[in-house]
């Protein structure tokens, strides 16, 4: 099977299509989203529209912790005070069978060889971060397969644990047998690794190779979405230098 592998869309739907339209180039089998289709962004119906059209076709799907805010199911006492106001917009967009949609979407899924969840396995409905090799470690231990893919830092960073545990920055790797992989593919809407390009991954669980690819979008419509939308000024900013 060839996966598809989204996370982190924040309402940003030039940057969604973009990555949607080069999976399908990829000729993928099957889509998989890591959470948080809205937040930040000014288009977030239009976003979930769109991944409930791929749900609909199959695509696998996790909870990120801005789809639970939205609805209600997670606290936002820690959020910053932009990731608030857009949330509070957002919910005056979506309407009840959107907020339902969010508010069952789960927290872990077990796929083929591999597991999905938006930010961690240790405690997935906590949120936390896993952003080095002290994070990383009591989530290796509840890996139950071989490879587990996250989103939520908006970083491509891959951690693995062989004898110790370690970690890389590369686009095109193989998994090798006997190590185990926690992959964070980085985000479509919302890129904070210094690159602005839309940021996916392709699995193909056959050959066992891993791609972290990126996609040109036309992020300044994007930005002029946001900033039409009267959200906060920084939100559009930060897509053109990827932070």
């Amino acid at each position: 099977m060839k996966y598809g592998i989204f996370s982190d869309v924040h309402s940003n739907f030039e940057a969604f299509e973009a990555v949607l339209k080069a999976l399908e180039e990829e000729r993928v089998d099957q889509y998989v989203f890591l959470g948080d289709i809205i937040g930040y962004g000014a288009q977030p119906k239009e976003c979930l529209q769109l991944l409930k059209g791929l749900a609909k076709n199959g695509c696998l799907y996790v909870a990120g912790n801005h789809d639970y805010a939205a609805c209600g199911k997670a606290k936002t006492d820690r959020y910053v005070r932009y990731a608030i106001e857009s949330l509070e917009w957002t919910r005056g967009i979506l309407d009840d069978d959107d907020l339902q949609f969010l508010a069952a979407m789960p927290l872990v899924q077990q796929v083929e060889d591999f597991t999905i969840a938006h930010a961690n396995l240790e405690a997935p409905e906590k949120w936390n971060y896993i952003l080095d090799i002290d994070d990383v470690h009591p989530n290796f231990q509840r890996l139950k397969n071989q490879i587990c893919f996250i989103g939520h830092s908006h970083r491509p960073i891959t951690f693995y644990a062989q004898e110790g545990i370690d970690w890389f920055i590369q686009d095109d790797f193989l998994i090798e047998e006997g190590v185990k992989y926690i992959i964070n593919i980085g985000s479509v809407g919302q890129p904070r690794d210094g690159n602005p390009k839309a940021s996916f991954a392709v699995y193909d669980s056959a050959k066992k190779s891993v791609q972290i690819k990126r996609q040109e979008y036309d992020f300044h419509a994007t930005q002029k979405k946001i900033l039409d939308a009267g959200l906060p000024k920084m939100l559009a900013e930060r897509l053109g230098m990827g932070k």
